[in-house]
């Protein structure tokens, strides 16, 4: 119930991976940067949709694919590739996205919180909201960040690597 309650009468940000669109709150988006403009260090060891880290405005931020965390398929970069930075447990985590598309305010009539996949692999999906010509999934990105890595590893590779960087430096 909590979980609907999150997106009435609320703001989602609705982004695309390949032709299906998807919405996050809002509330949970720090900001919108263009894939070219970011300069992305990978780090050995790490799983295959962790692309590597980026420094955003002094601070080390972790980027992961999230088609390739979310279907294992590798996103294929263009002009409209987007990162989505999201604030997960005061944690900012950049979600590398075909395109980031428009902001909307979703009816609460159109939302259909009817869970169709009721299993623990997809507890991050959060319903349906039906819009004109269009549908869009709305996911719980803590949720699907949880069930797609490893953030307690994800939060000790920036740790390490700030601390790695500390050390360089001095």
């Amino acid at each position: 119930m909590e979980d609907q309650i999150k997106f009435r009468d609320s703001k989602v940000l609705i982004f695309k991976l390949g032709q299906i669109e998807y919405g996050v709150h809002i509330s949970q988006v720090a900001s919108i940067e263009r894939m070219q403009a970011i300069s992305i260090t990978p780090y050995p060891n790490r799983p295959l949709h962790v692309l590597g880290v980026t420094s955003l405005r002094s601070v080390v931020t972790p980027i992961v694919d999230i088609r390739a965390a979310l279907t294992g398929e590798s996103l294929q970069q263009t002009d409209i590739t987007r990162i989505i930075i999201v604030k997960v447990y005061d944690k900012e985590i950049g979600l590398v996205v075909d395109a980031a598309t428009d902001v909307l305010e979703l009816p609460p009539e159109s939302i259909d919180y009817t869970n169709l996949l009721e299993s623990k692999d997809a507890s991050y999906l959060l319903g349906v909201s039906k819009l004109e010509n269009r549908l869009v999934i709305l996911l719980d990105i803590e949720k699907l960040l949880d069930d797609t890595t490893n953030l307690d590893e994800l939060k000790q590779m920036v740790e390490s690597f700030i601390n790695r960087k500390d050390s360089a430096e001095s």
